[in-house]
């Protein structure tokens, strides 16, 4: 297993359970989840993906569930069927197994209730959104510990007999004959040293992340992947002050609207940490203490697909005149629900990337059974995620993960002498 986010946690969590023999090989350290400065700050790595727009990504055991906001979306389950891919097993099971939920008015903070109360008077239709959340483990309104973490099912991996090694990045998959049969890592080796090591395996599973899948898989020689362009979905938030709001921390993201197709409003009240972080990078240094009386939230816009991935392995893509429109609009119609919520002073975040997806295709990057062209080497992470069902990913992840489980557990060949799954 190439990566231990989401997808490559389920699947590790799989198959270990079934028995079978996995390794799982993380670049990034396994570090206990706190939600401080320093721990989340230790995971984050930036990648250019369009214009002057960057990725934040995780490097950590668990990947990006550590940081994530736990909104979820039902997956595009019509979209993967189009693909030959029936995700409806694996989203029934995966519902038994997972906290998931609107969250109840009691878990509601006052910002979350106040942008509601402003959103529908202005005749919107703000909706609650599901969440991955474990509402037993709120004492108040938010809590980092209740939150569903990848990492949980890791854990559960090693515990079942899957053997996790950290800082251990992949450098190329090894392939004989057109079948993966293994990978080869780079790993230190004194205080500035390294060395290359090789691990075999039956079969190899790539989970690296939507921006390092394509990355491995061309540096392994499939150098056909990634030439169909991707989305990232810009955004940007605003901030309003509202005197007199009694704001307490958090969760974000528990309510949304479509305002038309392609422009998505969401709540953006998230909780003090992030927030005072936030106005510190933007210079807003008379906000930082004022968060309660705060509300904000995010205009998303949907780009269309295009782009690509150069021969020096950067991503790059230029936004359209198109895309700004729409940000413009949904930008009138945030100001009016802050308006109506009695917000002043609103403050205007710099565009971020709202997530770079999709840059594999099902059907020509890989097939039904998620398998490259070549043999025993899969994939499985958000750079499947097609263009025509954008989604918070993290669920369609889940399922994704607990499909390909499924497929591989169904068409397992006996092990080779080396034993070891990487997968």
């Amino acid at each position: 297993m190439v990566g231990s986010g989401t997808a490559g946690a389920v699947i590790a969590r799989e198959l270990s359970g079934r028995g079978q023999k996995v390794l799982i090989l993380e670049r990034g350290q396994y570090l206990p989840l706190k939600e401080t400065v320093w721990t989340l700050g230790s995971m984050i790595n930036e990648v250019p993906v369009a214009d002057k727009l960057k990725e934040a990504r995780v490097y950590a055991a668990g990947g990006s569930s550590a940081l994530y906001l736990a909104v979820m979306d039902e997956p595009p389950i019509d979209a993967y069927r189009a693909l030959g891919i029936d995700l409806k097993p694996a989203y029934d099971e995966i519902r038994r197994q997972v906290p998931l939920a609107e969250m109840p008015d009691a878990l509601m903070s006052p910002q979350s209730k106040r942008m509601r109360g402003a959103a529908i008077a202005a005749g919107f239709d703000w909706k609650k959104k599901l969440m991955l959340i474990d509402q037993s483990k709120c004492s108040g309104v938010y809590s980092y510990e209740a939150k569903w973490k990848a990492l949980t099912f890791v854990d559960d991996a090693v515990r079942q007999g899957a053997v996790l090694k950290c800082q251990t990045p992949v450098e190329r998959i090894l392939i004989e004959n057109g079948r993966a049969v293994g990978v080869e890592c780079r790993v230190k080796q004194g205080a500035f040293g390294s060395r290359a090591v090789k691990y075999l395996a039956d079969r190899v599973v790539v989970c690296a992340g939507s921006l390092a899948t394509p990355l491995l898989l061309r540096a392994s020689g499939l150098h056909q992947v990634a030439a169909g362009g991707y989305f990232i979905d810009p955004s940007f938030t605003l901030f309003g002050r509202v005197p007199g709001l009694r704001g307490v921390d958090s969760f974000c993201g528990v309510m949304e609207m479509t305002l038309e197709e392609g422009i998505v409003l969401k709540d953006a009240n998230v909780h003090k940490l992030p927030f005072r972080l936030l106005m510190l990078q933007f210079m807003q240094f008379a906000r930082m203490f004022a968060y309660p009386e705060h509300l904000g939230i995010t205009v998303m816009a949907h780009d269309e697909v295009g782009g690509g991935l150069s021969a020096d392995g950067r991503y790059h893509k230029t936004l359209n005149a198109a895309v700004f429109d729409k940000l413009a609009r949904g930008e009138k119609a945030a100001r009016a629900i802050l308006e109506r919520a009695g917000a002043r002073d609103v403050f205007k975040a710099p565009m971020f990337s709202g997530g770079a997806l999709g840059t594999l295709r099902v059907g020509s990057d890989v097939d039904a059974r998620l398998e490259t062209s070549v043999r025993s080497l899969h994939v499985c992470d958000a750079s499947l995620i097609p263009e025509n069902g954008r989604v918070a990913p993290t669920l369609t992840l889940l399922c994704l993960a607990k499909y390909l489980a499924d497929t591989l557990t169904q068409t397992r060949s006996a092990p080779a002498e080396s034993g070891a799954v990487a997968a």
